[in-house]
């Protein structure tokens, strides 16, 4: 129940982050690779999830800052501006791949791209590849997607 409320919560705050000129664009992308990371189940090794954003500067230092001092499931978040090594990708160069969650253009092999809709920020995901990802992502988190190739 916690978790639903948290979703419907961060889609509230999603869906008007872009009439409040104090919020910008990547601090909602950013609460968005958050709810991805802790609205799956990964392996349970002891350490911190690696979020790798190589392309986007203003992006991985919005992350930085808001993941700072952050844990999900008693693991840290560590943002990098490496490209490997990723529990999570953002990237428009996408690798193939089934165990670190991509995110960037789906007509590239990613699994998450974000997309600005009416002013809102929204996110669709590659529904065959979800079936694929070594890790279980929430139906929860999934029911707020946009579900592209939902075969």
């Amino acid at each position: 129940m916690r978790k639903i409320l948290v979703i419907f919560l961060l889609m509230s705050f999603c869906t008007r982050a872009f009439g409040d000129a104090d919020v910008s664009e990547d601090a909602v992308k950013a609460a968005f690779i958050f709810h991805f990371i802790s609205f799956t189940q990964w392996n349970d090794e002891p350490r911190d999830y690696y979020v790798c954003i190589p392309d986007d500067e203003s992006l991985r230092e919005t992350a930085r800052e808001m993941f700072k001092d952050k844990r999900i499931n008693d693991h840290g978040i560590v943002v990098s501006d490496q490209a490997e090594g990723c529990d999570v990708l953002v990237s428009d160069n996408v690798p193939s791949t089934n165990s670190t969650m991509t995110i960037g253009p789906l007509t590239k092999g990613a699994l998450f791209e974000f997309r600005l809709i009416d002013n809102k920020m929204r996110f669709a995901v590659d529904f065959d590849k979800v079936k694929r990802f070594k890790f279980k992502i929430s139906s929860q988190l999934l029911k707020l997607a946009i579900l592209e190739n939902d075969t």
